[in-house]
């Protein structure tokens, strides 16, 4: 697993909120770290918004990493969270 993320392109309108734009980013497939929030999205208190989204039913998966002596949470969706959401979309158009 990689520990270094871009933002996503995506085709959408851009997020309003915090949350809808860490929604978006994991929902691209890419993982993401605080340090990634902050330098894709100015972001400062992921582990909040990760947690948000998990009262919304979102199933967030993360792990502990060590990079650099630093520990750090890397968070992502599964896949088949990931699926389930493409087909709910394909469902709606």
């Amino acid at each position: 697993m990689t520990t270094t993320a871009t933002a996503p392109v995506t085709h959408e309108q851009a997020p309003k909120t915090q949350i809808d734009t860490i929604r978006a980013h994991l929902m691209t497939g890419a993982t993401i770290s605080t340090w990634d929030a902050y330098r894709l999205y100015q972001i400062t208190c992921l582990a909040q918004r990760i947690h948000d989204l998990r009262l919304t039913g979102l199933v967030i998966q993360s792990e502990m990493v060590t990079h650099n002596d630093k520990r750090f949470a890397l968070y992502w969706l599964d896949e088949a969270t990931l699926l389930e959401s493409e087909l709910s979309n394909s469902e709606v158009n």
